[in-house]
């Protein structure tokens, strides 16, 4: 009975990676589950055994996908050090993991640049929900690094000490702002990672100083 379930959780992550790198290169729209079937090695009737429809396939690779793929970039903020240091070297690792983590490209692509037309699926609005949450947070992350909830503050320290070297007057505008500006190299790196911008200390300026004061 372990031999089985190893064997089907093998199967299903087989799924899952033919399934994100279908949906990047060819679109939501246009892939069909004999697509990710052949692509994963499997018959299609080993996708509906784990997956109903698309829809579901489409939810379950962003589901499955978002953490573990994104986690290493924004365990950078979670460090030690100072914040514009950490921004820094955060943005620096987006470009970096756009320009040679095949995985975190293909998530990226198939979150912002996916597409609906007229004859999308019905419950379609699962996939988009999961996107939507997975956004939120990101913006949730951005907005509580900027105001210093992670800089070190102690209690007692003094009034704005938790937000020194921070965008302390507006970290929501602040946060939106690093967020447009990742999901915008997530789409040139979906065109062709040839177009970001260098991925070091140069290619991260812009966005670091409209972020901090």
């Amino acid at each position: 009975m372990r031999r089985t379930a190893e064997e089907a959780a093998q199967t299903k992550a087989a799924l899952l990676e033919a399934a994100l790198f279908q949906f990047a290169e060819h679109g939501v729209a246009a892939t069909k589950l004999a697509d990710v079937a052949q692509r994963a090695g499997l018959t299609r009737g080993a996708v509906y055994h784990h997956f109903t429809d698309k829809t579901a396939l489409y939810a379950a690779v962003i589901a499955n996908s978002w953490d573990s793929v994104t986690a290493p970039v924004w365990a950078v903020l979670d460090s030690d050090g100072p914040v514009e240091d950490r921004l820094r070297e955060f943005l620096v690792a987006w470009l970096r993991r756009l320009r040679e983590d095949r995985h975190f490209r293909a998530l990226l692509t198939i979150t912002l640049n996916a597409s609906y037309g007229p004859d999308q699926p019905e419950g379609i609005s699962d996939g988009r929900a999961s996107k939507s949450y997975g956004l939120a947070d990101w913006l949730q992350r951005l907005e509580t690094f900027l105001a210093g909830k992670r800089d070190g503050a102690r209690d007692g320290e003094g009034a704005g000490a938790g937000q020194r070297g921070t965008h302390a007057d507006d970290p929501s505008g602040a946060a939106a702002g690093i967020l447009a500006w990742l999901c915008g190299t997530a789409l040139l790196a979906a065109t062709d990672p040839d177009l970001l911008p260098p991925s070091d200390a140069s290619g991260v300026a812009l966005p670091l100083r409209g972020a901090l004061p």
